[in-house]
């Protein structure tokens, strides 16, 4: 591949001098050499890149699937692609085309390779489910621009004093694979605002990151033989690369500022609102067209008519915003309503124990039809049975054998009394 690896270059630019004015400047030179050669290394397209790359991008996509940080963090750690950012913002500080191509090549590859196993890997699972990892990658704020500039500083300053620890951590802090997964997520399952949200992410990180590296590498001298001119057309070029970028992100900030701002607001008027022992389970706010739509459940003692409208006006006062409310009323129970209905379930269980001891009790007490059902007199609310019996006519050996089936019952459940009762002739009589 054209670039670094086939030319030599240096740390002056495309128009630095081979020879310093003396030992010390050469002594310089020759470490940003080293720096530009070792960053250059790291943002060759080859077989290690690639491999990289595909893992990191399969890791993040499974992280963010079942909403795991420590999974979508570990991607991070795994992912190439500060390499070739880190090789674009030393590029632009020196003004090596060589470095600008190679680094460009590699990133594009990467960005594709990335989104192509992301997609592969949401296509193929059962689950699409929006979780709070992927929701956090959809909206970048100013916020998110300051952290990159401040990862990219680090970034440079560790690569110049050989600090990977350093680079750990900002790799961690700039996620660049995650919002990659995240764009593949929302192609696969039609949420285009996910894939914007996270492609202007994953932009305003390499972006970022690379004109910090930019701004480092001028200050600590790469590119000296660079003139006036290039410095100007370099600062230009960032401040308005920045500028354009940060319209978005002071939007989204502003939007998000926004709803916290109606939550809080919303959250107080309804409280007040509500009784002393209501309380609200669950409430969300958010700004819908210039107005305020808000749902949720509360738990209250007494049912209020007139809460939704209530809770619109003040919203519509205290934010100038029109409100659309939508708040479900639950009653809640009192201390005496849950005893009783426990009292209830535990009477409803009591009772259907013992009708499922009366039929185990009937079902033993008449296998091999040796007792008659119409023999067995169960009271269940007594919990006692009386096995009416005419021992005369049984015989021995069936008045044995009843006489056992009888002791199992009764060993079988001990709460219950099982009697045996003498079956006179006035009783069929009395049962016709």
């Amino acid at each position: 591949m054209p670039g670094l690896g086939d030319a030599p270059f240096n740390a002056g630019g495309r128009r630095a001098a081979q020879k310093e004015n003396n030992e010390a400047a050469g002594g310089d030179a020759h470490g940003r050499s080293l720096i530009l050669a070792s960053v250059a290394r790291d943002a060759r397209l080859d077989q290690k890149f690639l491999l990289l790359i595909i893992l990191a991008a399969a890791i993040a996509t499974l992280g963010l699937l079942q909403s795991s940080t420590a999974v979508v963090i570990g991607a991070m750690l795994v992912s190439p692609l500060m390499g070739p950012i880190m090789g674009l913002g030393f590029g632009l500080a020196t003004i090596e085309s060589n470095l600008i191509r190679r680094s460009l090549v590699t990133l594009a590859a990467g960005v594709a390779v990335a989104i192509l196993v992301a997609v592969l890997i949401i296509w193929l699972s059962p689950i699409k489910d929006v979780t709070p990892e992927l929701r956090a990658r959809t909206q970048p704020t100013l916020l998110d621009l300051g952290v990159a500039v401040v990862g990219g500083i680090a970034g440079v300053y560790a690569i110049m004093r050989k600090l990977s620890g350093v680079m750990v951590g900002v790799a961690i802090a700039t996620a660049l694979v995650p919002p990659l997964s995240t764009v593949a997520f929302g192609l696969v399952t039609g949420r285009m605002d996910f894939a914007l949200g996270a492609a202007l992410l994953f932009l305003t990180n390499t972006l970022a990151i690379a004109f910090a590296a930019t701004i480092v590498a001028r200050l600590n001298h790469f590119g000296p033989s660079l003139t006036r001119q290039h410095t100007a057309m370099q600062v230009t070029g960032i401040v308005i690369a920045l500028g354009i970028l940060s319209i978005p992100l002071a939007l989204s900030l502003n939007g998000i500022a926004r709803e916290v701002r109606a939550r809080t607001i919303v959250q107080s008027e309804l409280n007040r609102l509500l009784g002393k022992d209501d309380r609200v389970d669950s409430l969300n706010v958010r700004i819908e067209n210039d107005a305020v739509a808000v749902d949720g459940v509360v738990l209250v003692d007494q049912y209020a008519a007139r809460l939704n409208d209530d809770l619109a006006a003040k919203v519509r006062r205290e934010l100038d915003r029109a409100g659309r409310v939508n708040i479900v009323q639950l009653r809640q129970q009192t201390n005496a309503a849950v005893q009783f209905e426990e009292r209830l379930n535990q009477r409803i269980a009591t009772l259907e124990q013992r009708d499922d001891d009366s039929r185990a009790i009937l079902a033993g007490l008449t296998v091999g039809d040796l007792v008659p059902r119409e023999r067995v007199l169960i009271d269940a609310q007594a919990r006692r049975v009386i096995v009416q019996r005419d021992r005369d006519a049984e015989g021995e050996q069936v008045a044995a054998a009843i006489d056992r089936i009888t002791a199992s019952a009764q060993a079988g459940h001990p709460q219950w009394l099982i009697q045996n009762g003498s079956l006179t002739a006035a009783e069929p009589a009395a049962a016709e």
